[in-house]
């Protein structure tokens, strides 16, 4: 996609394409009910604060520090604030497998993408630092939300849309061309992709612990690394692949625990 959308409006029109291919989804498996807004108001006001601050500061974050430092700040604070915010709002327990994991995701993100940094600026850091932060918060606020995981997916989506219009107001960026460009098939295939990865952390939240979620969602740089490999011919370092291992291995220790603890042993 490019510089052909700015930051905020980019994440606008991809929620209003989600939104667009899930509400008929919904309807058809009658997934919707009347928002309840006595129980969940402070949950959807939650995530449309979180909302305002998720995108745009990456953006800026990948714009003047790159990729690999911001990305790895993102995460990582993807798994604190789940962390954090688990404890604060749904009582989540941070224990010892918890506590191994989150370190193991962390050395295995800096194995990835340390080799890929370069000069940055202290505010960059500070913008994916508060993108990751708010990533957890919406994340765990979406396993609060008292709904069926298509309903609750949604309701996370139209706070997306409604938070990043405001801030793409605000900030006084433009529309992007309107025509049979690229860029907006990429955007088209980013919603699809998008509508099956909110979909399944809501319903995993709804499951499993918002810690233990956040850790396996580091998963998705290892799958980065292999559609790298795999679709562009990229080759990875050996200590990005280290990395990955390192990355499986912390997602594999929540999954374990939970194993052990409902069906028996395993490992």
């Amino acid at each position: 996609m490019g510089d052909f959308f700015q930051g905020y409006t980019a994440s606008a029109l991809r929620s209003i394409l989600v939104l667009l291919l899930l509400l008929p989804i919904a309807v058809a498996c009658r997934q919707l009910q009347p928002i309840d807004w006595r129980k969940n108001g402070i949950y959807i006001g939650g995530m449309f604060v979180a909302s305002l601050f998720t995108w745009g500061p990456l953006y800026y974050a990948v714009l003047h520090a790159g990729v690999g430092i911001s990305l790895s700040i993102a995460y990582a604070s993807i798994i604190i604030g789940s962390f954090v915010f688990g404890k604060l709002f749904a009582r989540e327990r941070f224990t010892k497998d918890k506590a191994i994991a989150a370190c193991l995701g962390i050395i295995g993100l800096a194995l990835i993408f340390t080799p890929s940094t370069a000069h940055f600026g202290w505010l960059a850091l500070v913008g994916a630092l508060v993108s990751g932060l708010s990533s957890g918060a919406n994340t765990v606020l979406a396993k609060q939300i008292r709904y069926n995981s298509t309903q609750s997916t949604i309701v996370l989506w139209v706070a997306s849309v409604a938070a990043n219009i405001i801030m793409a107001l605000v900030l006084n960026e433009h529309l992007p061309d309107i025509g049979w460009h690229i860029e907006w098939v990429y955007l088209v295939l980013f919603a699809v992709a998008s509508v099956i990865a909110s979909w399944a952390l809501v319903r995993g939240v709804k499951l499993i612990d918002a810690g233990a979620a956040g850790i396996l969602g580091l998963l998705e740089i290892v799958f980065g690394v292999l559609f790298g490999m795999v679709l562009f011919h990229e080759h990875p370092s050996a200590a990005a692949m280290i990395g990955v291992a390192v990355i499986i291995l912390a997602a594999a220790i929540p999954y374990v625990k939970d194993y052990n603890t409902k069906r028996g042993t395993l490992g």
